[in-house]
């Protein structure tokens, strides 16, 4: 696959891995970055195709970044460290792929975000 992809993930060597994983599929990854006022700025700066975001960022969360997402048209899906149920209300009906992360099914969520 390809395409942009924005990395909202908190935890360093998370983000590192998650990067890793989707430069190796073959996507540009955007980022990665640690907040949702970061992932906001990227967003400004030019569209991305898809978006992985951490659910929870120190004490806050990616509900802004995921709002503005979605009034783009842009599919994206969830990490969570927590029970996916937790899901953020309003985006109840989107992909969590909880921590540890699967890879293989993180890369396969993706690709079917993508092609639509």
């Amino acid at each position: 696959m390809s395409g942009r992809v924005l990395l909202v993930e908190d935890e360093f060597l998370i983000a590192m891995d998650v990067r890793r994983q989707l430069e190796g599929a073959g996507y540009a990854v955007v980022g990665p970055v640690a907040s949702a006022d970061q992932a906001l700025d990227l967003l400004g700066a030019g569209p991305v195709d898809a978006a992985v975001l951490d659910m929870n960022l120190r004490g806050s969360t990616s509900l802004p970044v995921a709002e503005r997402l979605a009034a783009a048209g842009t599919p994206f899906l969830f990490l969570s460290g927590n029970d996916a149920n937790r899901a953020l209300a309003a985006f109840a009906d989107r992909t969590v792929i909880t921590k540890p992360i699967d890879f293989a099914g993180l890369l396969g969520a993706l690709e079917t975000l993508i092609a639509g």
